[in-house]
């Protein structure tokens, strides 16, 4: 069901923890790093894509990699096989040059979808790692947070709707861009419910060929991102993907 809108305003303004996180942003004339954090469905459903996310993921990096952009990527999976915080670590923080290649020890099919679960952690997770950079007088990064999933929420049992629309609300406001692509349901109702972006959301096909162009348009989307300055970054926020067709039109120019 979609959140009245009074409902949403009010989960705006209830947040039940004030950590204060440092701005993932400087000034519009500042290159910045990106942080790439990609959490993949895996549940049963996602089992006849299975070698395509594998392929898929591992496409994503190189292109990144392709590139002169400063990038680091994690990539976690929900379930946790292990039933760790609903998620579990497929690829640790790697530089998108070195990064090792996914394989399908890494990406365990199991379990139901606990979506809110899966990105309630991802977000703390990344607060951490940017309270860490802080404390060190590390540069900040851009953080660029991409969820898939070919079904709904039925699982989640630590974060509710509620509580990941106040998280999102909250970082979005500090500049972090959120992708959200879903199959067998209407993406941008769902993903409106948490506070995405009608610009940063994609509904795919659960083929491979609709999974395969669903992780090419989020790779060349990243990857022109992350090669804009700053005041780019700005306005590029909530527009954020870029369509396969619409990439080859513009390296036609």
């Amino acid at each position: 069901h979609t959140l009245p809108l009074t409902r949403r305003l009010s989960c705006m303004t209830t947040t039940t923890t004030a950590q204060i996180i440092p701005p993932t942003t400087t000034t519009p004339e500042t290159a910045q790093a990106t942080f790439i954090s990609i959490v993949a469905d895996a549940s049963g459903s996602m089992n006849h894509l299975h070698g395509t996310v594998i392929k898929g993921l591992n496409d994503f990096i190189a292109e990144q990699a392709s590139s002169d952009n400063d990038a680091k990527v994690t990539i976690v999976q929900f379930p946790s096989v292990k039933d760790e915080d609903g998620i579990q670590t497929i690829l640790p923080k790697s530089n998108v040059k070195t990064a090792r290649k996914i394989t399908g020890d890494d990406y365990v099919i199991n379990g139901m979808t606990p979506l809110y679960d899966a990105i309630g952690a991802v977000i703390k997770k990344a607060d951490q790692r940017i309270a860490k950079r802080a404390a060190k007088g590390k540069d900040p990064e851009s953080q660029v947070v991409v969820i898939f999933t070919d079904g709904g929420e039925n699982a989640s049992r630590k974060f509710t709707q509620d509580a990941i629309f106040t998280l999102i609300a909250e970082r979005k406001a500090q500049g972090w861009v959120f992708v959200f692509l879903g199959a067998n349901q209407d993406a941008f109702e769902a993903g409106g419910q948490v506070g995405f972006a009608p610009g940063n959301t994609m509904n795919f096909d659960a083929s491979e060929e609709g999974m395969t162009n669903a992780l090419l348009s989020v790779s060349r989307s990243v990857r022109a991102y992350s090669a804009m300055p700053m005041s780019e970054r700005f306005m590029k926020s909530e527009n954020f993907l870029i369509q396969p067709d619409e990439d080859d039109e513009s390296e036609e120019l």
